[in-house]
Formats: structure tokens, C-alpha cells, sequence
């Protein structure tokens, strides 16, 4: 045990004396920091809805006792929804006023009602970077209103039921999100300054001149894994104390998934610095996994990206249960299965790394 110790001490001297790694260590921790703290920290879930009413023409009187219903209803409606949270009505003095309001993207959607003659006219104005979903419901709601001016209704109530958590009110921000994936980030930056310092052993003979003193090769892996785990674990850590990613109760939870991201990344490290020839050889070889390794962080943001593929990418199984705990307060025993399996990516690629580390020095 002393001398893993001694290793450790020594790997740990050599770790900081690259000034490369350390700079790319800190900034990285700062940068990530200062970019959550200067993202919004609540999501507007308020649709800003640009109407037009006319219902007379010359003085005369607005076509239609639909119609006359469907103004008075939609004049109601706009006060009540000027105090209610999820929906604001914004009226327009003429169809050219509300077509501004979309175009500069003051309201989500437009409808213009001209109910002054015999044959009302509905129109529906989008920019066309307007949400598929914010189209589609801009067009339901002037269909109805369509239905409503010929005096048709549905024959029957339509009431929607949220099946598992309703998150009306309650949206996870994009900078939490973001917190998930700078985690993730994080570790993967880790790689590259682990990985530097078991391929530097390995080119400078280092590792072989410390195999003929009584150090056996299980005291030299040893001692590279606790200096890996330690490194990248307090890396983590104080992200995720920056980022406020831990809670009361939470923390217990967040720093068993943060040790095991961390014996994870070793174990990758460790396959990259026994395969490479130097540090630009490293980053050229890790290029395409690093980013496969980003990918279900990426998927926290927009999970659009989502595919069962996802599953068999090992650091999906640190961004899903830290997603969940963080951002949805789940609890960690629903996330067993994750851990269970990142305990099994970690030790298959500290195994395999192992392996070819000593096929390197032996």
C-alpha cells in the first residue's frame, strides 16, 4: 500500500506540472460555470396569441348571431386571459398591425376574424420558424372558431388527461438541463489529461524503469486508477457544486453517480494512453468515441435525438439517472438498473485497459 501511495504522490506531481492540462482543467470549470449563471433560469411558458375582430361594416351590424356570439366570447376571453398564466391574448387595430406582431415575432401566431359580411373569413398567420406543435395549435384553434361561426359544435366534451407527471407550470429551464451535459462534459475533458499521463509513462519508460523496483505491475495500475478516480471525482464534484446540481436530497445520490462516471472515464483514459504514440496521437484515435460519449448529454437537450442506439452508449447510463435526479427529484433506486450497468462499463474498460497497458510494458 505505501508504495501505491508513492505512485500516487508522483502521478499526482506529474498531473499538475502539465500546464496544458491544468489550464484546460480550470478554464473549462469556470467557462462551463459562468455560461449556467448567464442562462435564464426559468422558462416563459406564456403563448402570446395576436387576434383581429372586425364585426362591422359601414356602421352596420357584425353578420350572423354566431357571429355576434363569437365576438362577445372572444372579448371576454381576452380579459380573462390577461390575468391568467399560460395564455396572452394580444389585440391588433387592423389585419396589417397582426401581421407585423407574427413577423416580428412578438406574437406566436395570428388570427385575423372578419365577421362583417355574410361569409366570415378566418385567417391564420406563422412564421415559418414557428414550432410544428405551435402551428398545429394555432390551426385547431381557428378551426373551432371556424365551426363556431356556421353554428356547429362537437357533440361531446373534449378533456385531456396528463398521463404520468404533469409539468404544466413546472418546465425544467434550459440552463438545468445544460447542467446535466457540462457534467458529462467535464469527465470527457478529464480523458484527455488521464489518458496524457499513462501514455507518458509508457513513452518515457517511466512505467518499465518503476516495474524493476520491488512496485509490481497490479501496485502501477493501482496507483493510476486512484489517481484517475481522485482527479476526475473532485473535478465533478466541484462542478457540481458550481452548478448547484446537489440538494439535501440529493448529494448522496449525485456523488456515488459522480464516482462512478469517474472510475468510468479511467478506464477509457486508460485504453487511451496505452494505445497512443503521443498526445496528438490520442486525440486523433479518441476523436469519434469522445464524441459518441457526448451524444446522450446532447440528448438531455433536444430528446428529439433519442434512439434506443442510445442504450448501448456507456455514458447514457450516468446522464440518464443524474437528468432524473437533478432536473425531475426521482429518486436513486429507480435508477439501480443504470448503475448496475455503469459499474459494468467501468470495470470492462479498466480490465481492457489493463490489459493493454501490459502488453505495452511486458
Amino acid at each position: 500500500m505505501r508504495r501505491v501511495l508513492h505512485i500516487v504522490r508522483k502521478d499526482a506531481d506529474q498531473y499538475f506540472r502539465n500546464r496544458f492540462v491544468v489550464v484546460i482543467s480550470v478554464l473549462s470549470t469556470l467557462v462551463f460555470a459562468l455560461i449556467y449563471n448567464l442562462m435564464p433560469s426559468r422558462v416563459d411558458e406564456t403563448v402570446k396569441l395576436g387576434l383581429y375582430l372586425r364585426t362591422e361594416e359601414g356602421g352596420g351590424e357584425a353578420a350572423g348571431p354566431e357571429a355576434v356570439r363569437l365576438a362577445e366570447s372572444l372579448s371576454q376571453a381576452g380579459e380573462a386571459a390577461q390575468g391568467a398564466e399560460g395564455l396572452q391574448l394580444v389585440w391588433a387595430p387592423s389585419p396589417e398591425e397582426l401581421r407585423a406582431l407574427v413577423e416580428g415575432e412578438e406574437v406566436s401566431a395570428g388570427i385575423a376574424l372578419d365577421l362583417s359580411s355574410p361569409e366570415p373569413k378566418v385567417d391564420l398567420f406563422v412564421t415559418s420558424q414557428a414550432p410544428a406543435e405551435m402551428v398545429g395549435a394555432a390551426e385547431a384553434i381557428a378551426r373551432e372558431m371556424a365551426y363556431s361561426l356556421v353554428g356547429y359544435a362537437l357533440p361531446a366534451d373534449l378533456e385531456a388527461t396528463v398521463v404520468g407527471p404533469d409539468m404544466a407550470g413546472r418546465q425544467v429551464p434550459m440552463r438545468d438541463k445544460l447542467r446535466v451535459l457540462l457534467l458529462a462534459l467535464v469527465f470527457i475533458l478529464e480523458l484527455y489529461g488521464l489518458g496524457n499521463l499513462v501514455m507518458d509513462e509508457i513513452q518515457h519508460r517511466t512505467a518499465v524503469a518503476l516495474l524493476v523496483t520491488p512496485v509490481t505491475l497490479g501496485d502501477f495500475v493501482a496507483a493510476k486508477a486512484l489517481t484517475g478516480v481522485a482527479i476526475a471525482f473532485s473535478q465533478g464534484l466541484l462542478m457540481a457544486f458550481l452548478l448547484g446540481a446537489m440538494s439535501r436530497a440529493s448529494w448522496a445520490a449525485i456523488m456515488a453517480l459522480l464516482f462512478m462516471g469517474a472510475a468510468l472515464m479511467v478506464g477509457v483514459a486508460f485504453i487511451m494512453g496505452a494505445a497512443s504514440r503521443n498526445f496528438v496521437h490520442m486525440a486523433m484515435i479518441s476523436f469519434i468515441p469522445v464524441m459518441v460519449l457526448l451524444v446522450p448529454g446532447l440528448v438531455v437537450l433536444d430528446p428529439g435525438f433519442s434512439s434506443p442506439l442510445m442504450k448501448a452508449i456507456p455514458t447514457y447510463y450516468l446522464v440518464r439517472p443524474l437528468d432524473g435526479i437533478i432536473n425531475y427529484g426521482k429518486g436513486a433506486l429507480s435508477y439501480a438498473s443504470c448503475l448496475a450497468y455503469l459499474a459494468l462499463f467501468a470495470a470492462a474498460f479498466f480490465l481492457l485497459g489493463s490489459l493493454l497497458m501490459k502488453r505495452r510494458l511486458v
